[in-house]
This record gives structure tokens, C-alpha cells and sequence, in this order.
């Protein structure tokens, strides 16, 4: 378990790194995806372009290198229950538009399908089996942190 625990870790921590990059380079075609969903107001578009892709790379890094590994996959789980949400929305209501998760509006092609459904369900099932399977194994933090300045373990 410890080690699809940690496959699972480096896949979504690097999925959630890479959908950064692009987001943290160009936040307004990332505003612009945003706004193409027509899920919140205008104004708070450019708010988000500018804070998710952190919280995204954060959460990457750290899953990655497994600090702070379930409030780290709670918040995973949570946004691509929230991306995921989002994707069914605009496939149910056949909005014609790009899902914007790797790359701007603008540079992405395609519309949001049924491949888009399925992977983001994967992931936020991988994700989930993150935050329900870890048990605070050693990692990068134990290596970071002295012994006598770790939390105790949890049974």
C-alpha cells in the first residue's frame, strides 16, 4: 500500500505542477478560461487566475514530496471535485468551450468531451484514495524535521 500510495502521490502532485506552469505564465488566458465556464462573476476571474495555479503548484510540490500529504490531498480531492463538477456542467448544457486545464483558452483546442469526464474522475478518485489510504509514512518531511520535533504518529 505504502507504495501506490506513493505512485498516486507523484502522479497528482505532478499533474497539479504541470496544469500550473502554464497558469502561473499566462493567468489572463487562464482568466479568460475561467470566465468561459460561466460558473462565477466576471470580476473574481482574474482573483482566481491569479491564486489557484499557487495553491495548485503548492499542493503538487508537497504531495510530491509527501509534507503534509492528507491536507494536501484533501485539497486535491477537493478542487478536482470542483474542476470535475465544472466539466459536467458545461457538458451537460453543451457549452462549446475548452477545458483550460493544462493551457490558456486561447492555445488549448477541443471542446470539453467525454475523455475530459472520465480523466478527471480517475484523478479525483486517485486523489481521494490519497487522502483515505495515507498513513503518515516516512517522507520527505521526516528527513527535514529532527525526530524529536515530529508530531507523533497516529495509529
Amino acid at each position: 500500500m505504502k507504495f501506490y500510495v506513493l505512485i498516486a502521490r507523484v502522479i497528482i502532485g505532478g499533474l497539479f505542477v504541470l496544469a500550473s506552469i502554464h497558469k502561473i505564465v499566462d493567468p489572463a488566458g487562464f482568466a479568460m478560461a475561467i470566465r468561459n465556464y460561466m460558473l462565477v462573476p466576471a470580476a473574481w476571474s482574474n482573483l482566481l487566475a491569479l491564486v489557484v495555479p499557487w495553491i495548485e503548484l503548492g499542493a503538487g510540490v508537497l504531495l510530491i514530496l509527501g509534507i503534509q500529504t492528507k491536507p494536501c490531498a484533501l485539497l486535491t480531492t477537493g478542487m478536482l471535485g470542483i474542476f470535475l463538477a465544472a466539466l459536467i456542467y458545461v457538458y451537460t448544457i453543451g457549452l462549446d468551450i475548452n477545458c483550460g486545464c493544462f493551457t490558456s483558452a486561447a492555445s488549448s483546442a477541443g471542446r470539453v468531451g467525454p475523455y475530459h469526464l472520465v480523466r478527471d474522475t480517475l484523478l479525483f478518485l486517485i486523489s481521494l484514495s490519497i487522502l483515505v489510504a495515507d498513513r503518515d509514512e516516512p517522507n520527505v518531511s521526516h528527513i527535514l524535521i529532527p525526530a524529536e520535533k515530529q508530531p507523533p504518529a497516529t495509529a
